[in-house]
Order: structure tokens, then C-alpha cells, then sequence
């Protein structure tokens, strides 16, 4: 933290004689860079929350961010109800460690308020305050209610181990005077509220100012969690251990996967089997059938978080951007996924095997095979505008229909399964088109195999995992089976 206040003051003494402001000038910042560090503490906060691990804000803010400041704070209110406000101070702050240092303590560690939850973040007002100017109150006794001015200042009291802090704002929206805003300042250092008037209680004042605005974060919330997984964060990880479980496997790095997405006790442990031999970068997206009809044919997910229960995955807004721009006819679309399961299953997996990697979502409402074709090719030379390519992961369950019993499904998922392990696409397109195989990630696996051909980097397919929901029945005669299969495309 560098020196601490106490130090430079003196416990409980009067203030050193030539004494000297603690960071003097204003940190200015432009518009643009208001906004880009509200965003960046947002991101902080989000990332304590949902256990994400978080570069130094310096990386993202490198003009601002040696910026000195007395310190900083962030508060976050939820109704305009006081939820959660924590600083970071010092005498040698740097604006960026300050900010993210007060961001992470505001998501977990305020004593008066339960740590912050994933679900609560879009429904949270957030303020950045910038401190700087610290410097004794002038005079002693009732003198020091005149050396202060209300809503410019914030009062910090410290006597021995006793220390409070008010923020400028506290005064403002409490309507306090200068005596009233001492005394709170005391009670915030549980010391009685007429300390500030003696001589062994030091009284300072400072200067500040807060970015304020609601979250700018944009989330989508987890709407299968009890249905197709466990609802509780504590039952995700013990089901999380059960379906990850298996022989130890050197991760490997993938051009693309493809795996299931139905209920975690018919398909979870395909799913498992493949992520867990994965070597992940640090983005990924998913492409997965719309199983709503009526919105959308081509959705990407503008989302910046896919929250979870107890947790959540980071999307990538900017990489959702481009490829909407990249590709015709594909367009950012939230409602579109508002509901679908099929990329929502999978987002626990990822979140406990690469909680540093940023997953966007495309869903897909049908599409013939010229404009797979069509979009492959506007996909491929997007993808290749990019530094690192990311993973491109399949979301499909394999035949699922009405009155097709284990055996007939088993035959027609094989058909489509020696056409992907072929790599040839036009064959899956029409192998399942003819044979009325209902896989329904075909067109997310034509599409990503396709570009992945146009890349270059489609030399193996890999079958590492399969099964019917007959199996999870225990043998149950069921009028409708579905096949789930687990690949790995290098």
C-alpha cells in the first residue's frame, strides 16, 4: 500500500509541523478515459465476483494508470440501497492499482455486507471515486468546522489504532452540516462523535470526485440451472468432479470440438471426456443450434457475461462485434439466446476448466449448404485477421427423434459420425439431409469444419466419446433415444 497514513502522521499527535499534501494536484482524465477506467474497475468487480482471474488494469489503461492519487473507492449501491463500498489508500498510489485494488475488496470483502453475487451485477449502480489533496483541517477544537467546505471535501479522523473515513458525497446526500459531518466521521471510527474536537484526534480533509452510472456490464442469466444442471454451486462442483473424473490426459491444443449439450445425466459425461483433454485459449466460440423458432437465423451473442449460479464466464463484446460486421446476415442479437440451453450447459464446464478464457455464442436457425459454404468462407478470412485463433466448439447432440429406439439410433448417428471422421462436410450436409438424421448441430458442424478446411487446419476428427440417452435410462424401453458424441477436430 505504500506508507501507510498512520505513519506519515503519527499515531495520535497533533499534525507534524511542515506538513505536506498527499498527492496535491487533480488526476484529470478525458471523457474517454473516465469511461475506460468505470469500465475496466467493472470488469475487476466482475471478475472477483465470479473468481475469474484479472490482469493488472495497468495493462488495459496504460495512459492513465501511473496517474499518482491519494487513493481510491468504489461503491456500489442496488436500489439505490447501499450495497457494498471499499477504498484503497496511500501515500504513493498509482491510480490504476488503487482503482482495482478497491474494486476487488468492494465485490468480496466489505464487513458490513455479504460478498457480491454473480446474479446481482446488471442490477447494481456503481460510483469510482479519485481521491487526492489530503491535508490536515486547520485550527483546533470547534475551529475545525470552518476548515473544511461540504461537497468538496471527505474527512478522515484518526486517533491510535481508531480510523473513519467519509467520502465527500456522504455530507451531500445526507444533508449533514460541517459539525454533524465530523461527528459521523467519528462514529465511522467507533469513537465517540465529539472526538474531533480534541487536541489528540488528527482531523483531515481531502478532495475527490467519482465516475458514477449504472453496471456497464451487460449479463445473461442462467435460465437451465435446475433443469438440464444442478442449480446450486456447490452441486455443479461435486457433479463437475464426477463427469471430469477419468485417466490423466496431456491437454491438446484444438482447432475445434464438438460436444453435447443435453441434461448433465444423459450427456454430461461425453461432454467431459472431450473438454477435459482440451488445452484451451484464451477465447472461444460456440456455435449451437436455435432450438426457438421464429427469432433470429444468425445470433451472435452480444453479451459480457454468461452468469452462472455462484459464477460466471466472460464473453468477449468486441470479438461478438466483429464477427457480426465479418459476416453477412449475422447480427447481435441478446433475445435470441435469451433462452437456449445449448450453449448455457456447457458454460460450468469452461468456467472450472478455463476460467481465464472468454467464450462468445453464435446460434443457428437453419441454413442450406451454399450459405454454409457461403459463410465459411467469410468466417475463414475473419479468423485469420485475428492473432490467435480461438476454439471453435460444436454444440450438437446427435439423432433425436420420435419412435427411434437405441439400435436405429446408434445406425444413423454412425452414418453421420463416418462422415465427420472423413471430414467431409457436403457428405454430413447430405448424409443427414437424405437420411432424415435429426443431429441437430449438423449446420454448426458443417459450418466450422468447412472454415476449418479453408484454414488449413482440418487434418484429424477424432471420435473420443460415446453414448445414448438408453444408457442413462438404465435400459428403459424409451420410444426416443438420443446419441450424444464427443470429438476432437486438430
Amino acid at each position: 500500500m505504500g506508507a501507510s497514513r498512520e505513519d506519515r502522521l503519527g499515531r495520535g499527535s497533533e499534525e507534524p509541523t511542515g506538513w505536506q499534501p498527499i498527492v496535491p494536484e487533480r488526476p484529470e482524465l478525458s471523457e474517454a478515459e473516465k469511461q475506460a477506467l468505470f469500465e475496466a474497475a467493472a470488469w475487476q468487480v466482475a471478475a472477483s465476483v465470479c473468481g475469474w482471474p484479472m490482469p493488472p488494469l495497468a495493462d488495459r489503461l496504460p495512459e492513465i494508470a501511473g496517474k499518482p492519487v491519494f487513493g481510491s473507492f468504489v461503491s456500489l449501491k442496488r436500489a439505490k440501497q447501499l450495497r457494498s463500498c471499499c477504498g484503497y489508500l496511500g501515500g504513493d498510489c498509482l491510480l490504476a492499482e488503487a482503482v482495482q485494488q478497491a474494486a476487488h475488496r468492494a465485490a468480496k470483502d466489505d464487513p458490513r455486507f455479504p460478498p457480491i453475487e454473480p446474479e446481482e451485477l446488471d442490477r447494481l449502480h456503481m460510483d469510482v471515486w479519485l481521491l487526492w489533496n489530503l491535508e490536515p483541517v486547520a485550527g483546533q477544537g470547534e475551529e475545525r468546522c470552518r476548515g473544511f467546505e461540504i461537497g468538496r471535501h471527505g474527512l478522515q479522523v484518526i486517533r491510535g489504532e481508531a480510523r473513519g473515513l467519509l467520502l465527500p458525497s456522504v455530507a451531500v446526500e445526507h444533508h449533514l452540516d460541517a459539525q454533524q459531518f465530523l461527528e459521523q466521521t467519528c462514529l465511522k471510527a467507533h469513537l465517540p462523535p465529539d472526538a474531533w474536537k480534541e487536541p489528540q484526534t488528527t482531523v483531515l480533509r481531502f478532495e475527490g470526485y467519482a465516475i458514477s452510472g449504472p453496471f456497464p456490464l451487460s449479463v445473461r442469466h442462467p435460465v437451465q440451472a435446475g433443469r438440464f444442471y444442478p442449480a446450486s454451486p456447490a452441486e455443479i462442483q461435486r457433479e463437475l468432479d464426477v463427469l471430469l473424473a477419468g485417466p490423466p490426459a496431456e491437454p491438446k491444443r484444438c482447432s475445434a470440438i464438438l460436444v453435447p449439450h443435453a441434461g448433465w445425466m444423459f450427456s454430461g459425461r461425453v461432454a467431459g471426456t472431450v473438454l477435459r483433454q482440451v488445452d484451451f485459449p484464451e477465447r472461444a466460440i460456440v456455435f449451437c443450434p436455435a432450438h426457438t423458432p421464429g427469432l433470429a437465423r444468425w445470433a451472435v451473442a452480444p453479451h459480457d457475461i454468461w452468469i452462472l449460479p455462484g459464477g460466471g464466464v466472460a464473453s468477449d463484446r468486441q470479438l461478438a462485434g466483429q464477427l457480426a460486421e465479418a459476416i453477412d446476415g449475422w447480427q447481435l442479437d441478446p433475445t435470441s439466446h435469451q433462452y437456449e440451453h445449448a450453449i448455457e450447459v456447457l458454460l460450468p464446464f469452461l468456467a472450472r476448466l478455463a476460467p481465464q478464457m472468454r467464450v462468445v455464442g453464435v446460434a443457428i436457425l437453419g441454413g442450406k449448404w451454399a450459405e454454409l459454404r457461403q459463410f465459411a468462407d467469410q468466417l475463414a478470412r475473419f479468423l485469420q485477421s485475428l492473432p490467435e485463433l480461438p476454439l471453435l466448439i460444436i454444440s450438437s447432440d446427435m439423432h433425436h427423434e420420435e419412435l427411434a429406439g437405441d439400435a436405429q439410433t446408434r445406425r444413423l448417428d454412425r452414418l453421420a459420425l463416418d462422415a465427420l471422421e472423413a471430414k467431409d462436410t457436403e457428405r454430413l450436409y447430405r448424409t443427414c439431409v437424405e437420411n432424415h438424421i435429426a443431429m441437430c448441430g449438423m449446420r454448426p458442424a458443417v459450418l466450422v469444419l468447412e472454415t476449418l478446411r479453408r484454414l488449413g487446419l482440418l487434418q484429424s476428427a477424432q471420435l473420443v466419446a460415446y453414448a445414448t440417452s438408453a444408457e442413462a435410462e438404465l435400459g428403459r424401453d424409451s420410444r426416443r433415444v438420443v446419441g450424444y458424441a464427443g470429438m476432437i477436430f486438430q
